[in-house]
């Protein structure tokens, strides 16, 4: 699995060392799979030990130079892995590191790129395959039984509102929007989208109150609309001198006024 080369012996070693001493789950401390997960290894105890945040990250430093082929791309990723903060880890880092990041961040961008091309992706991988029936399928069938959060939700979508609220894209950001709507169907629904839509519909019931809500919803559109209610459309009588909305008015007032 490994090569025979000076850099598995430094690993060897290092992990040796880690296992003598036996160290336990502590701050500053980070559970390490010897045999990488991706390359077969368990979660068995005897497969696992605790490093350093400095000797974990030096660990996956040496098992890129141990690997070769298919297992030296995974361990790529795992080396990028090693970048990531969260609260189960104090991570590695040093300003010695920031020539090795940017090597391995090339040949893992080069390396990522190639991998995803190998692969059945999803449309919006713009070098991949399309997705399979039975993936797209799984994929579903996950959205579907995934539970949301109402309040994160919200909260997410005010995010995303206050981050794009007050934006002014360039001109050449404004052009390629353009172009890239262009061509794309617009304006009101097709019949033929009317007719799948009714008979994606047919024999769905309605929730319990809708039509409530909906003769609620349009009690207070009549109530908003109402002519009568509008400032601009009022009329005062000349004969009683007081002001009405048209309907009352023609009625009631003008030329039928009482006071005439």
């Amino acid at each position: 699995m490994f090569k025979e080369n000076k850099y598995t012996n430094v690993y060897n070693k290092l992990i040796e060392r880690s296992v003598a001493r036996n160290w336990k789950k502590a701050p500053g401390r980070e559970r390490h799979h010897i045999i990488p997960q991706s390359l077969g290894g368990s979660n068995d105890k005897s497969n696992l030990t605790y490093l350093s945040a400095r000797e974990h990250f030096i660990c996956h430093w040496l098992l890129i130079k141990m690997t070769e082929g298919e297992a030296r791309s995974k361990m790529l990723y795992a080396l990028m892995g090693m970048r990531a903060m969260s609260e189960n880890h104090q991570r590695y880092s040093s300003s010695v590191t920031s020539r090795v990041y940017e090597k391995y961040r090339i040949e893992h961008a080069l390396n990522h790129s190639t991998t995803m091309k190998q692969k059945n992706l999803v449309p919006w991988n713009k070098g991949g395959v399309e997705i399979t029936d039975e993936h797209r399928a799984n994929l579903v069938r996950a959205a579907k039984n995934r539970k949301i959060d109402p309040i994160k939700q919200a909260e997410g979508q005010l995010k995303r509102i206050a981050k794009v609220t007050g934006q002014k894209r360039t001109t050449e950001t404004c052009l390629k929007m353009s172009l890239a709507s262009k061509g794309k169907p617009k304006g009101p629904m097709s019949e033929e989208q009317k007719i799948k839509r009714s008979i994606k519909q047919k024999g769905v019931s309605k929730p319990e109150g809708f039509g409530d809500k909906v003769a609620v919803r349009m009690k207070e559109e009549f109530s908003k609309n109402n002519p009568n209610n509008r400032e601009d459309l009022k009329k005062t009588c000349p004969h009683c001198h007081k002001t009405f909305g048209p309907s009352n008015y023609s009625r009631w007032h003008g030329s039928n006024c009482k006071e005439l």
